[in-house]
């Protein structure tokens, strides 16, 4: 897990890794939010030329993220199909090799927005879909972030992402995850999605990926974990 940063949040350590996912050491879990697998599919079922090979490296950072943390349970937030049009033979196939790569790995899916549209995953694929909420430990795997929530809960949906300001005119956009107290809002892992750009709210802290690293904002509040 080399360039992740290691946080305590709900007296819990976590892996914020820079492939725009968290591992839990303790459990062997990993969670994802947003992988929108297909969507080149939709948008060219739509006329609109895209490559099939955003959903092909997606699906192979998936794999090398199970290898590097020998994860046993893989949690996805939400949107892992991005439509029906996403749900091509082409897809089909990709996603069963990897299947048939970790079959013995325990998935679970939290219905998002576009799994409601899409439909659950190919039955074959062994994926437990829940509506959301969906508790595991103390907390709640959602795919909506809901702020008058009482329960800590992990969330993803917003795709959050931050703008880095330089000197004259220069910036620079990347995903982000954002953190608070009670929440966890994880920067959509799918390649092929859009950013919505964000500023911390009092008791939040933001945690920038770019792909390669993982670097935190200063914070009043902070959740790195204290070497």
């Amino acid at each position: 897990m080399s360039n992740s940063v290691e946080i305590i949040w709900q007296n819990e350590t976590f892996h914020l890794l820079p492939e725009k996912a968290i591992y839990w050491e303790r459990e062997k879990t990993l969670f994802i939010a947003d992988p929108h697998f297909g969507k080149s599919a939709a948008f060219r079922k739509h006329g609109i030329p895209v490559t099939e090979k955003t959903t092909e490296d997606d699906i192979y950072r998936l794999s090398r993220l199970i290898q590097e943390t020998g994860s046993l349970r893989i949690v996805f937030l939400g949107d892992f199909i991005h439509a029906k049009q996403s749900k091509t033979q082409v897809l089909r196939n990709l996603l069963f090799l990897w299947r048939e790569e970790f079959p013995s790995i325990d998935l679970h899916l939290i219905r998002g927005n576009h799994d409601l549209g899409a439909g659950d995953p190919w039955s074959e694929l062994n994926i437990h879909c829940h509506d959301e909420p969906w508790t595991i430990f103390k907390w709640e795997c959602r795919h909506h972030p809901n702020s008058n929530l009482s329960v800590p809960y992990f969330a993803g949906h917003l795709h959050p992402g931050y703008i880095l300001k330089g000197k004259g005119r220069a910036q620079l956009r990347t995903a982000c995850f954002q953190i608070g107290m009670g929440h966890i809002i994880f920067p959509a892992f799918g390649s092929f999605t859009g950013l919505k750009n964000i500023k911390p709210e009092s008791g939040e802290q933001l945690f920038l990926t770019n792909g390669e690293k993982v670097i935190a904002l200063p914070s009043s509040k902070s959740f790195l974990r204290k070497q």
